[in-house]
């Protein structure tokens, strides 16, 4: 399985971001399901789609977040994550937002090995495996 980071959905439909093509090519992994079934959460889907109406328009939020409604399985974040995330995000060293502490505990939960992303700070996490350079 392969989790998918915003930061990485992000890359991928903005063809201006620096890590477009990287993006891109890692995409074509993932859809012949190199690393397995393909992953995210409710939080990821809103930053993304929230990101989106902010830096370009709704119609645009719209088209992604259906785009990756029909291609990803999403998780949703229950109280359970949210309280181990909240436990992490009070205590760790590293500069994870909250939402990046939800995608750990959730992997972490589900067994999830590989994350695609362009957060660094992911690297500093021990068992997993980060896929975007």
């Amino acid at each position: 399985m392969i989790f998918i980071d915003a930061s990485f959905f992000l890359a991928y439909y903005n063809t201006d971001d620096i890590h477009h093509q990287n993006a891109k090519n890692g995409w074509t992994e993932i859809e012949v399901e190199k690393y397995g079934p393909t992953i995210t959460t409710d939080y990821i889907l809103n930053e993304v789609t929230g990101v989106t109406l902010r830096k370009l328009n709704k119609k645009h939020a719209i088209i992604i977040g259906e785009q990756i409604i029909k291609s990803v399985v999403i998780i949703n974040i229950d109280e359970s994550i949210l309280t181990e995330a909240w436990k992490l995000f009070s205590r760790t060293e590293f500069n994870f937002n909250l939402v990046d502490c939800t995608t750990i505990v959730t992997m972490k939960k589900a067994n999830i090995k590989h994350i695609a992303t362009f957060d660094k700070e992911f690297r500093n996490v021990k068992d997993i495996i980060v896929i975007g350079k």
